[in-house]
């Protein structure tokens, strides 16, 4: 039973690189119009807003007042994030608001 699991879990790893290296060999050999490769600059961002705005409707941490600490640790890290246009400084100080926002408000 053990060997099927380990051949499972190569089986899988084996498609995962695949699927992630494939189209970036595939795609270095073209030359990408600039339209395509403006297009594409946005995906980085597109991701990162999904993943937050997931995280802040599906499951939002809340005071027991009612106020949401997620959307203030957002809210805090978006001013920071356009202030420094920087993505480590909009990440740190959105982990700084949230425990700072949970410690002061959750009491």
């Amino acid at each position: 039973m053990e060997r099927h699991i380990l051949l499972t879990i190569l089986a899988s790893a084996l498609v995962t690189a695949l699927m992630r290296t494939v189209p970036v060999l595939l795609l270095s050999r073209f030359r990408l119009p600039e339209v395509m490769l403006q297009w594409l600059s946005f995906i980085p961002t597109a991701i990162m807003a999904a993943l937050v705005a997931a995280e802040l409707l599906s499951k939002p941490a809340m005071t027991n007042s009612g106020v949401s600490i997620s959307l203030l640790a957002a809210a805090f890290a978006t001013l920071v994030g356009i202030l420094t246009r920087g993505l480590f400084a909009t990440v740190i100080a959105g982990v700084v608001a949230f425990c700072a926002a949970g410690y002061f408000l959750a009491q």
